[in-house]
């Protein structure tokens, strides 16, 4: 689909889950790498609904940044997308009017419904107070994408809302 390339000359975010790496692309700059990341403790794949503690696959963007959380900083990607929408409705996780709420906010560019069956608070974070041991050696947010507090001060200032993100 067309708004799932990349301009070229916009930054960008890549989550390589199998490299447990995030990558800043920005014109004109070398990427900034950003390793140790955490994912979902059920892993990187579609995800199907809310409570299934995956990271979803998929081009997302940046929809909120909290700089106030328990995490540190929170940086919102704008889960569920109308790809996740349309895989929800036909799988009957979502109804019609859901998958219309999500579709009507993404084509408004608001932030897409976060109380639908599909989930929501889909972001990435810090450890925060969290164990930096357990953090290094396993998978354990609910979703999320986290990194250690430090990179993740680092990156919220380069982030910006509409940012595109793409988690592979």
């Amino acid at each position: 689909s067309p708004q799932a390339v990349a301009k070229p000359l916009e930054p960008w975010i890549l989550i390589d889950s199998r490299a447990e790496t995030l990558t800043v692309f920005r014109h004109g700059a070398p990427p900034i790498v950003f390793g140790n990341l955490a994912f979902g403790a059920a892993g990187v794949k579609e995800k199907r609904r809310r409570g299934d503690d995956v990271t979803p696959r998929g081009v997302y963007s940046v929809g909120w940044i909290r700089t106030e959380s328990k995490f540190v900083h929170f940086i919102g990607l704008n889960y569920p997308s109308v790809v996740d929408a349309e895989r929800g409705l036909h799988d009957g996780v979502i109804g019609e009017a859901a998958y219309e709420r999500i579709k009507r906010a993404h084509e408004r560019g608001e932030r897409p419904p976060q109380d639908t069956a599909l989930g929501g608070q889909i972001g990435i974070h810090g450890v925060g107070k969290g164990s930096l041991e357990i953090h290094r050696i396993a998978n354990w947010t609910s979703g999320c994408i986290a990194m250690e507090n430090l990179d993740v001060r680092r990156l919220a200032r380069m982030v910006r809302v509409g940012m595109r993100v793409e988690i592979r």
